[in-house]
């Protein structure tokens, strides 16, 4: 598995995949995304890719980064809790400033209310329909049902996790393309169509080839990422989608096993408080580069100075709330877990 150091090492790279994911993302957010009208620019802008290509990147360093949490913890209730001290405070302190940015500044269809912001916070959108305070936001749903259902499989059998999440993905693309129980309604709002909701496909690929690239040799890796990249192949195509898709899916295999590379502390930093920025930059950039308009003609200087804005703020929160507060957290958590099942 590695000693501290290697992992130290191990995690300079993943923070540089982390931001190879957010810068996809946020460009996107800031040129394509929106039509030309409603983000104030003279012309339509277009680029080659999508930003969810870099929300599949982030699940796959995702996949291997969960799977690293789940040997560390020891019980499934404490991988839970890890994980929620992981996003909570981030989340909460940039649902705050993304409600403040947006209710001073304006951004027509994509507010929402205080109580959405708190039902956010609780994790509500999980269970009842509730808009969300920032579309972005949808990856992180994904992202607890994928923790869910892993810590469930680890902590039941460590062992064949690999093959277990497999097969979990399998039945969600048998359930994609076979069109069973596409109308299927559960009483839990997330989970009222299958395939793409109970099995979180095709989302699990990605989640499946990080846990691969963690729990597997080098040539079991490499068939479960074929075999997924042929799935990709079969939902999208021959296109320049696809291409996308699997360039980045090899990029992040490969890049999240890498040791003993240099990252440019610049890129690292940007991988470092890529949660924060995740989670304000479309909203709040948006807002930023529409209220600019007025002032300042240039689409690329009103970017430029949104980057700039929302990884400001980013760099803050991660400072003083997501690192700060996590451990705390934790800490307390755990000792209360520790002593209500010593009283049981």
């Amino acid at each position: 598995m590695g000693s501290d150091q290697d992992e130290n090492r191990r995690y300079e790279v993943i923070d540089a995949l982390r931001a190879i994911a957010v810068m996809l993302v946020l460009i996107f957010h800031y040129t394509s995304r929106f039509p030309a009208d409603y983000i104030r620019f003279d012309h339509q802008m277009e680029l080659p890719w999508q930003g969810v290509v870099g929300v599949y990147l982030f699940f796959i360093i995702s996949g291997y980064c969960i799977a690293m949490t789940a040997e560390r913890a020891g019980t499934v209730w404490m991988f839970w809790l890890q994980r929620f001290t992981r996003l909570e405070p981030a989340l909460i302190a940039c649902i705050a400033v993304t409600l403040v940015v947006v209710a001073a500044l304006g951004l027509p269809g994509r507010d929402v209310s205080a109580l959405d912001g708190l039902e956010n916070a609780s994790w509500v959108p999980l269970f009842v329909p509730t808009p969300l305070v920032d579309g972005a936001y949808w990856s992180l749903l994904e992202e607890a049902k994928f923790y869910f259902v892993f810590g469930l499989i680890f902590h039941l059998w460590p062992d064949r996790v690999l093959a277990l999440f497999t097969g979990f993905t399998v039945l969600g693309a048998i359930a994609q393309f076979s069109g069973l129980w596409s109308d299927h309604q559960a009483l839990v709002y997330p989970f009222k169509g299958i395939a793409t909701s109970y099995f979180f496909f095709p989302y699990s690929l990605f989640f499946l080839m990080g846990i691969a690239a963690r729990r597997s040799t080098r040539a079991v890796q490499t068939v479960v990422t074929a075999g997924c990249l042929v799935v990709v192949i079969k939902l999208w195509g021959d296109s320049s989608f696809s291409a996308w898709v699997i360039t980045l899916s090899i990029l992040g295999v490969i890049g999240v096993q890498l040791r003993d590379i240099k990252i440019w502390r610049g890129v690292s930093y940007i991988g470092l408080i890529s949660f924060p920025l995740y989670l304000l930059h479309q909203n709040v950039g948006v807002a930023i580069i529409r209220w600019l308009a007025p002032w300042i003609g240039s689409p690329y200087v009103r970017i430029g100075i949104a980057f700039c804005t929302v990884v400001a703020i980013a760099a803050f929160i991660a400072w003083a709330v997501e690192h700060r507060f996590r451990r705390r957290i934790e800490i307390h958590a755990a000792r209360l877990m520790s002593r209500t099942a010593t009283s049981a």
